[in-house]
């Protein structure tokens, strides 16, 4: 061995090789972790209850398909199936991220004066990470809700950001904003407005990851309204509302944040010029292609000229990422939105997604109380939450003693009512109960 090998081995090629911030990167990722832990025990011949997954899937366990997008997908020719996209995606789908953002509210806000832009990204998570590239600068925080979906962490920190929080439920309820501490959210962005040039809030909302819950109508205006007023006060400063709407059509109000803004729009009149409302498009659970990783970023302004810039940093930021979103899910997805026969076939499968996920939600919330469970309010979606501080022996004791897969996330247990069966409920709300009990 010659003295230059000698000397190399002697040193620590993690600090060798890797940055320092790289260095402090690592950890399996816990829904995946539980997942696979699942998996085992299904292998091993155990009779698992699984609700880790954030995947719809059957009452017999398999995965939910829309038999529509998948029949379009498969039918596309070899062009569409392998060609790369445009880098700001196909014009089709592009247009219709912005309907799938603002639904029938559309006409009425563009004639308000707002320009509405797209950029196709890969999933929602790419607008996720887009708008943190470009809304803040690199060391500011990114305002959340305290309760939120746990890669928002990891994504923030490899843009070189870090987080604000404000509390996700308020301690004493105002009427009409039980879901929302609006008291919190003021003071976080006066305090963000206060010491960043720019301010971005990501909103995971409706059927919020990881409970279920949705904001109603006032609280959505609660917040549009401290956002705006915000802007007003500090003129210097911008602010984006970033609207996650992963979820929002398993919802009842799927399009209640573009109904809110055009409502505002008409009261208030003036749109102000240091605020932008974005929302982060995802065709994974809608369209069930969550493989296919195909969503948009949809951003609302004023000023077209800022918005026909903001399409070219954004296709700046797609071609230093991922280069271009990919091609096939855009072109199916948009042929069945443009045929009203298919988009009639889409819709009543997604119903259909949606019926189940109702049923199975009821069929949880009854368990859950049957058995003196706390849960975090939940209207729609994927997810139901119990909080709880010994969260991580809780789903141990689930796991372990009752076959059933939950998720540890911090401050509780997430419940994938997206992959359990409503005849499986009871035995969930048992298991969490005993594992409470046990840890008491």
């Amino acid at each position: 061995m010659s003295e230059f090998s000698t000397y190399v081995e002697s040193q620590d090629a993690t600090h060798l090789l890797l940055n320092p911030e790289a260095v402090n990167k690592g950890g399996e990722d816990k829904i995946f972790d539980w997942f696979t832990r699942c998996l085992a025990a299904k292998k091993d011949g155990r009779d698992v209850v699984n609700g880790t997954l954030g995947s719809l899937l059957d009452d017999d366990g398999h995965l939910a398909i829309n038999r529509t997008v998948e029949r379009q997908i498969r039918g596309q020719p070899s062009i569409e199936l392998v060609g790369y996209a445009p880098l700001r995606g196909l014009p089709l789908f592009r247009d219709l991220a912005i309907e799938l953002a603002l639904g029938s509210n559309r006409q009425a806000i563009e004639e308000a004066g707002i320009s509405a832009i797209s950029i196709a990204t890969p999933g929602g998570c790419g607008a996720l990470s887009a708008s943190v590239s470009n809304f803040v600068d690199v060391g500011d925080r990114i305002l959340l809700r305290a309760r939120h979906w746990g890669p928002y962490k990891t994504i923030i920190e490899e843009r070189g950001c870090k987080i604000a929080t404000w509390p996700f439920l308020p301690e004493t309820p105002e009427a009409g904003l039980e879901h929302l501490e609006r008291a919190g959210l003021a003071t976080e962005l006066t305090s963000l407005a206060q010491s960043q040039k720019r301010v971005l809030i990501w909103l995971n909302d409706p059927a919020h990851n990881p409970t279920g819950l949705s904001l109603q109508a006032s609280e959505r205006r609660a917040v549009l309204e401290e956002v705006w007023e915000h802007a007003l006060a500090y003129p210097e400063v911008g602010i984006t509302l970033l609207i996650d709407a992963a979820y929002t059509l398993y919802a009842a109000e799927p399009y209640g944040w573009a109904t809110t803004l055009k409502e505002e729009i008409a009261r208030r009149g003036d749109f102000p010029e240091n605020l932008m409302l974005c929302f982060a498009i995802s065709c994974s659970k809608s369209h069930t292609c969550y493989g296919l990783r195909t969503g948009a970023l949809v951003c609302l302004h004023p000023n077209k000229q800022f918005t026909d810039k903001l399409v070219e940093v954004l296709l700046h930021t797609g071609r230093g990422t991922w280069s271009a979103a990919p091609r096939v899910a855009q072109r199916a997805i948009s042929e069945v939105h443009i045929d009203a026969e298919l988009h009639e076939e889409w819709q009543g499968e997604r119903d259909s997604f949606k019926r189940l996920l109702d049923e199975r939600r009821d069929a949880f919330r009854r368990a859950a109380a049957a058995h003196n469970l706390s849960l975090d309010p939940t209207h729609d979606g994927y997810f139901a939450f119990l909080e709880c501080e010994a969260n991580l022996q809780v789903c141990e004791i689930a796991a372990t003693q009752h076959d059933v897969f939950l998720v540890p996330l911090e401050g509780g247990v997430r419940i994938g009512i997206c992959a359990i069966a409503a005849e499986h409920m009871e035995r969930v709300a048992a298991a969490l109960a005993d594992g409470l009990a046990q840890t008491r």
